[in-house]
């Protein structure tokens, strides 16, 4: 027994421990809690944009994000909030009720009078009660150890009554108005109701600069993940730079010409030459920084879920090329292949059974899944009326094709054969890609998404090279050698710069907001400028592995600077063929600044920490010296201050306030923040994940009136959206917690 014990530490500790094992960059992204909603607004947005023309213009842009930004100025908060395990069910309503104060206050034409005050004193009195009523709450959940639920659903009515209470009376209606005859409304108008008109920026280089920096940032960003992905050499591969550098200029020579040419067969020459030079760029510059691939060989033993997922999945995609090729991708006509008599008599029995069965797995009589055939076949008579013939087509198509490429993809793995089936992967995109050229009409589909699936299967070649020719990485990346240095100098010149824009635009006379917000843009430029230059000197001429994240970063910041570009600026030849104006109210850019501080706090501070400590368990907390009570009405104070501006945007908006304003929101707050991966539970969530909820919500509301469908139908579209959201959620979460 006695030697047998160091012998079994001695294997134990030759063995890795699964729990350490290092994630590559993709398997940590899809273990994050926002994933769902990302690949759900990916997915809502190139739904609209195939549908609607406008929607995917600036000025469609403008709208869904001026609904979002509505939402997202509470969701954010508000998601924090629910992190840390409680609700403010008083948030909706108190968005309402700091405007209608603000206006009460500021009026002296009411019929009583009003207060007369001036906005510079009535605005901080508004801020002042808003913050009084979030430490009101999280005072009284604190000290009587309440459920949130039920103290802020008392706030809720108490605002309510409150809100139509002092209008009624002071006005004799339920509107608070004649905000801009106010004393000081100037000035807090160029605050809280300062716009951006895309009109009148004219830039004719921002077609250069935004693809630019889109084509960059994509690069940067593919390199970055690379860095994370694989295993760096000891020495690096001059011959492989050498190589990746002549990749890289056949490349950049065939794009040229590709641009240049409009013949169908110079676009398939220079389209191969670019492709062509992407791959043997990548191809050297793996040679030249990362260790060599070892193969694994397959394995022995036969798996017969193996052939089951082949069969299945050529099953699929046969099925796929077999409709499109048998239903008539023009015919407009309503599918109704169930009509009159037979199709009453479907739904009817689909209804029935779907009840039937519930009861049954109810009873425990047979599984849960059960009643769910009773329901697709109801679904069946009422898809078929609502779904044109090409529609049907298209949707069929899209769903095997894509069950067909997953089934296949677990084959391909369970083989160790995953390279080789991205590559078939990336020509049946190519494929794909024609086949909807040739079919389609429109130029939408024929230039756009044509070019976009071309991009995509160039992108997955790009990858199957590289997992062919890499290492991938064993260990997680050590701590940056140098970014702090770069970070420092950075943050130090784009502080002087904002500063020198700051006193500039001051003294032309702009508009407070206006200067602070060119102020912080010039300076946040010139900060990320100096933080790309030293990322790139990281990255070709030190040995520094901890590049990779820095990499990501500058790709990220270079592709969101591109589109704002391209959504802030118009050209002269666009300015002469636009009709209507493009706005950007001030409540999008709080909105894109708290999603980004939210994310910053939960990722960054103590804080942060603090938030999940109190949300995963509050005694546990307290008993490690977190100051659970402090945090939790900080967030609930921070949810009321949120709700203030949300408030004042909406009230400067508008100069009046209905009394109802903001009712019934917190709710819409909460879905969005579920949406984006918090759940209802605490401990567990993401800010940016609630922000992308709410650009969820807004394209999805805009969207559908793009589109010119029935409104009403978004009742429908968003309740599935939280029903899918929450499982997507809770298998993300599952799989996080193997991770961890």
């Amino acid at each position: 027994m006695a030697e047998a014990t160091p012998t079994t530490t001695d294997s134990a500790a030759d063995s890795p421990d699964e729990r350490l094992a290092h994630r590559g960059p993709v398997q940590q992204l899809l273990t994050r809690p926002e994933i769902g909603a990302l690949i759900g607004a990916v997915g809502v947005w190139l739904l609209f944009w195939l549908v609607s023309a406008p929607f995917g213009t600036a000025g469609g842009t403008a709208n869904y994000l001026d609904v979002a930004a509505t939402l997202g100025l509470m969701a954010v908060p508000v998601a924090l909030l629910m992190i840390g395990g409680e609700f403010d069910l008083s948030s909706g309503s108190m968005t309402g009720a700091t405007a209608v104060i603000v206006v009460l206050l500021s009026s002296d034409t009411a019929e009583l009078g009003g207060a007369g005050l001036s906005l510079h004193l009535a605005v901080p009195l508004s801020l002042a009660f808003a913050l009084a009523i979030g430490w009101f709450n999280g005072t009284l959940v604190d000290k009587t150890s309440l459920p949130s639920f039920i103290v802020t659903l008392g706030t809720f009515f108490i605002l309510i009554g409150a809100k139509l209470g002092f209008t009624k009376l002071f006005t004799n209606k339920v509107i608070a108005e004649g905000l801009d005859r106010s004393g000081g409304y100037e000035f807090w108008d160029n605050i809280f109701g300062a716009t951006w008109v895309r009109n009148g920026h004219v830039w004719n280089n921002r077609d250069w600069a935004w693809s630019g920096l889109l084509i960059i940032g994509a690069v940067i960003l593919i390199l970055g993940t690379m860095e994370l992905a694989y295993a760096r050499r000891e020495r690096s591969n001059m011959g492989g730079y050498m190589v990746s550098a002549s990749g890289t200029a056949v490349g950049a020579i065939g794009f040229i010409l590709l641009l240049a040419q409009d013949g169908v067969g110079a676009n398939w020459v220079f389209g191969l030459i670019t492709g062509a030079g992407v791959l043997v760029a990548v191809a050297g510059w793996c040679l030249a920084r990362y260790q060599p691939a070892e193969r694994e060989p397959a394995p022995a033993e036969h798996d017969p879920r193996v052939v089951r997922f082949l069969i299945a999945g050529v099953v699929a995609i046969a099925g796929a090329i077999l409709i499109a090729a048998v239903m008539d991708s023009n015919n407009s006509d309503r599918l109704d292949f169930l009509t009159g008599t037979p199709g009453r008599t479907v739904l009817a029995i689909g209804i029935g059974a779907t009840g039937v069965l519930a009861v049954l797995a109810a009873l425990g009589r047979v599984s849960a899944g059960y009643p769910a055939i009773g329901a697709l076949v109801a679904l069946i008579p009422g898809v078929s009326y609502m779904v044109t013939v090409q529609g049907a087509r298209a949707i069929i198509f899209g769903v095997l094709g894509f069950a067909g490429v997953v089934l296949l993809s677990i084959a391909a793995r369970r083989r160790g054969l995953a390279e080789l089936f991205t590559l078939g992967t990336s020509v049946g995109v190519v494929i794909l890609a024609f086949f909807i050229r040739s079919e389609a009409d429109s130029r939408k589909l024929r230039v756009e998404l044509f070019t976009a699936l071309l991009l995509i299967a160039l992108l997955l070649a790009a990858s199957a090279v590289a997992r062919l020719i890499a290492a991938r990485r064993t260990s997680a990346p050590p701590p940056p050698a140098h970014g702090p240095l770069a970070q420092q100098i950075g943050t130090g010149l784009g502080l002087a710069a904002g500063l020198v824009s700051l006193i500039l635009e001051l003294a032309e006379s702009d508009g407070i907001l206006y200067s602070i917000i060119m102020a912080v843009a010039k300076g946040g430029i010139v900060a990320f400028a100096v933080f790309a230059i030293a990322t790139l000197y990281r990255t070709l001429f030190t040995q520094d592995e901890s590049v990779g994240r820095s990499l990501v970063f500058v790709g990220l910041g270079s592709v969101m600077l591109g589109l704002a570009a391209k959504l802030m600026f118009i050209t002269s030849e666009e300015l002469a063929v636009t009709r209507g104006q493009t706005r950007y109210g001030v409540g999008v850019m709080l909105f894109l600044v708290f999603a980004v501080l939210g994310a910053w706090v939960l990722a960054r501070t103590q804080f942060g920490n603090w938030i999940f400590a109190v949300g995963g368990n509050k005694d546990a907390s307290r008993s490690v010296g977190v100051p659970a009570a402090r945090t939790k009405t900080t967030l609930f104070m921070l949810v009321s201050a949120s709700a203030w501006i949300t408030g004042m945007v909406i009230a400067f908006r508008l100069n009046s306030v209905q009394a109802n304003v903001g009712d019934g929101n917190e709710f819409r707050y909460i879905i969005v923040a579920v949406v984006g991966g918090c759940l209802l539970t605490g401990g567990y969530g993401s800010a940016i994940g609630a922000a992308i909820g709410a650009v969820i919500w807004g394209m999805i509301t805009s969207g559908i009136g793009f589109a010119t469908w029935n409104s009403d139908w978004r009742f429908l579209v968003l309740g599935a959206l939280l029903l899918v959201a929450v499982l997507v959620n809770n298998y993300v979460r599952s799989q996080a917690e193997k991770v961890r």
